[in-house]
């Protein structure tokens, strides 16, 4: 009978292992890479005044396509409440499609001209590809007019976005808090500095649950929230949540802006639970809806 072979030895193999290990980082860092080049591609052709295609939002926008799990999805559009009010046209917003239907949907398939309820929204990503102090004020602007939109929290106890179980309701916490921020793809060496402490100075005048959560400019860093907890530095996703317990960061990258931001969104899609409420009729409150009773003879 032939020799039964060297089971023990069946391992996965190592020999690529340091690679294959950061996979993912150098997914994101590639993205930053075509970002970038793509670019500045985009804002040569302003210059010289050429028809410059798609525009930098766009590129952004399909790149972070990469990124999402097929559940969510990144569209640009106007997003509204409840009571009719509106941020305007967002660059990019990462939504819930499966169960969250358009208000307005466009003319054609590819139109821009979509129009989003709050409460299919995961995150907003303002981008611009030159920060200024004034672009800067304009993305934030944005950002916190969107967050100040109207939408029903979601309970602890939402375990669907359609249904809630009362006994696991926790009233000091949330499943939809707000995560979003801002790309920043070219700047002047010399600005970038005070667009980072501009950044954190402009929230500080704002309530917790209305700030930009971070900024990430690209080939330089990214600027957010962190816990301290015994020396351990932990990404503070949701300033108004424990809203005492935080401190302004800024990490140094040349390459690694995108996956930091990444990774902060990833963690803030996973753990939110959307809340639909009653958007049939919120959506369409000057429906007829006064109607009466009739008996039917069915002798």
């Amino acid at each position: 009978m032939k020799e039964l072979p060297d089971t023990i030895s069946w391992l996965p193999r190592e020999d690529r292992v340091n690679a294959l290990k950061n996979t993912f980082l150098q997914t994101c860092r590639s993205i930053q890479a075509r970002i970038i080049a793509e670019s500045n591609i985009e804002r040569d052709f302003n210059i010289d005044n050429f028809d410059s295609g798609p525009g930098v939002e766009d590129l952004c926008k399909n790149q972070l396509k990469i990124l999402l799990p097929t559940r969510y999805e990144a569209m640009s559009g106007v997003i509204s409440d409840q009571t009719g009010r509106t941020c305007g046209e967002c660059d990019i917003a990462i939504v819930n499609k499966q169960w969250f239907p358009l208000i307005k949907y466009g003319a054609t398939k590819d139109s821009r001209r979509i129009h989003i309820p709050v409460e299919a929204v995961y995150s907003v990503i303002e981008v611009k590809q030159t920060l200024t102090l004034a672009s800067l004020e304009e993305a934030m602007k944005k950002i916190v007019t969107y967050k100040r939109l109207k939408r029903v929290r979601s309970e602890y106890g939402r375990i669907v976005e359609n249904h809630n179980l009362e006994m696991l309701e926790n009233t000091s916490k949330s499943l939809n808090y707000r995560f979003d921020t801002i790309i920043m793809i070219n700047s002047k060496d010399d600005d970038r500095k005070e667009l980072v402490k501009r950044f954190f100075q402009i929230n500080e005048t704002l309530p917790c649950c209305d700030r930009v959560n971070s900024l990430s400019i690209l080939d330089y860093g990214y600027a957010c929230y962190i816990t301290t907890n015994d020396g351990v530095l932990t990404p503070k996703l949701y300033t108004d949540h424990d809203s005492d317990n935080y401190d302004t960061f800024f990490l140094p990258t040349k390459t690694d802006s995108i996956y930091r931001l990444w990774t902060n969104i990833w963690a803030h899609i996973t753990l939110s639970v959307l809340n639909m409420g009653p958007m049939g009729m919120a959506y369409g409150s000057d429906a007829d809806c006064i109607g009466k009773i009739i008996n039917l003879n069915l002798e």
